[in-house]
């Protein structure tokens, strides 16, 4: 048997034991400090992208959307499409990044087509590996020229046109360091109104969605507020902040919490974050992470909550006290006292 290599031994080690198994002391004293290590010798692998352009994209973007790619390209083809049909769309930047290069030539023939059927311009950025989604995210970012980069879920499809200008007349807000939109389920019920943080019944912190499962057009839902953060599976920030803050961290493993790690750096460093309903868009969610054995398999989950909780559990427990009740929900929650400025 050949020996593996830095990313199979990562998730070699994160499969090790069933999940109810990996208490704290576990994950603290054998698989986290195994797993770090692999992960960031593996990180440390990675190469400068390759591009393939497909149009001119416009010379003075007003946003880029970034949109990593790993394994399910089925929804392109509706995203592309909404995109399309928006005027808007002639003023962005369209950056993909694909995680898993061996799709390379089905990803190009893909975007070469809907390229030639629409006319819309986009470039793909392909990874020398699978680094995750935060190294996507990063490679996009890092590419991005307009002074506001949304990042975007492959499976999430705008339900109108006219989506982009409230979040980005929200992005222009005093000290507004990002937005997220209210996202649907295909039946159209909520998936995501913002999100909050709470404790479960053993005490670990979870990311929560206000209102999730309510109807499109239940009312909490459909007020612009300050929340305590937003999915990064639709998430506008200044690019200017984005890099200023490091962008998403890429030592949580696979693909979870980096968009709560980004939003509390945000917070962290005096900005506040908007939830803006006026742009909805459907959401398919996690059908990319389903394709990762290690992540379904092993104990990746566990690892990254707790990384996210010794790093943020007293930001978090500021935020939210007290769960949703604590959490804020209207337009009075504002970056913190004392936070950086």
């Amino acid at each position: 048997m050949p020996p593996l290599g830095l990313a199979q031994a990562r998730d070699a080690v994160l499969g090790a034991m069933p999940p109810a198994f990996a208490k704290d002391r576990a994950l603290a004293e054998c698989i986290g400090p195994a797993a770090s290590h692999l992960h960031a010798a593996y990180m440390a692998t990675r190469r400068e992208p390759e591009a393939v352009s497909f149009g001119t994209l416009p010379a003075r973007p007003a946003a880029s959307i970034v949109v990593p790619l790993y394994r399910v390209l089925d929804f392109l083809r509706f995203q592309v499409a909404a995109f399309a049909v928006d005027p808007a769309m002639a003023e962005v930047e369209l950056i993909y990044v694909l995680d898993s290069p061996e799709q390379r030539e089905e990803a190009e023939h893909l975007l070469l087509g809907l390229h030639a059927l629409y006319g819309l311009p986009m470039t793909l950025l392909v990874q020398s590996g699978n680094y995750g989604f935060s190294s996507a995210c990063n490679t996009g970012g890092r590419a991005a020229r307009a002074p506001a980069v949304l990042f975007l879920n492959s499976d999430v499809i705008p339900d109108r046109p006219g989506w982009l200008a409230p979040m980005l007349a929200e992005l222009a807000g005093p000290r507004v360091g990002a937005v997220g939109p209210k996202l649907l389920f295909d039946d159209q019920s909520l998936q995501h109104a913002g999100m909050f943080f709470q404790r479960d019944l053993k005490g670990a912190w979870l990311n929560q969605h206000y209102f999730k499962g309510m109807p499109r057009d239940f009312a909490p839902a459909c007020h612009a507020r300050s929340v305590p953060a937003v999915t990064g599976a639709a998430v506008l920030m200044p690019a200017s902040l984005f890099h200023q803050v490091g962008g998403f961290c890429q030592d949580y493993i696979i693909g979870d919490y980096e968009d709560s790690d980004l939003c509390l750096k945000v917070r962290a460093a005096g900005y506040d974050i908007r939830y803006q309903p006026a742009a909805e868009l459907f959401h398919l969610e996690r059908r990319s992470i389903s394709r990762h054995a290690g992540y379904m398999r092993g104990i990746a989950c566990a690892y990254n909550r707790r990384l996210h909780a010794d790093r943020w559990d007293g930001l978090m427990e500021s935020l939210c006290p007290a769960g949703p009740a604590g959490a804020a929900t209207n337009d009075d929650f504002a970056p913190l006292a004392g936070a950086a400025e």
